[in-house]
């Protein structure tokens, strides 16, 4: 074996820790979370849509689930996001 040959090892360990480490770039987010994140938006401005409803004194006395059931029904059904989808059409509508 030669010097340089036994070295070699040796020189590895020097360049790596010369070289600075670069910083990790941020985690990307997936489709899959925005899709997530996308439909508990949706979901929250839904209950926010039913508390607006329950403010209202025709909906005082009318149970919070039947009202977010009403709103669901009449909006586009099981999915948040046409419910909020068709209730912000509305409002654009009515300015």
């Amino acid at each position: 074996m030669t010097a340089s040959q036994g070295s070699f090892p040796i020189m590895i360990k020097q360049l790596m820790k010369k070289q600075p480490r670069q910083p990790e770039a941020p985690a990307e987010v997936s489709f899959a979370d925005r899709i997530r994140a996308a439909r508990k938006e949706a979901e929250e401005f839904i209950e926010a849509k039913v508390d607006e409803l329950k403010a209202r004194p025709e909906g005082q006395t009318l149970p919070r689930d039947w009202l977010a059931m009403n709103l669901r029904a009449l909006n586009g059904g099981h999915c948040n996001c046409r419910v909020a989808l068709s209730l912000l059409e509305k409002e654009t509508k009515n300015g």
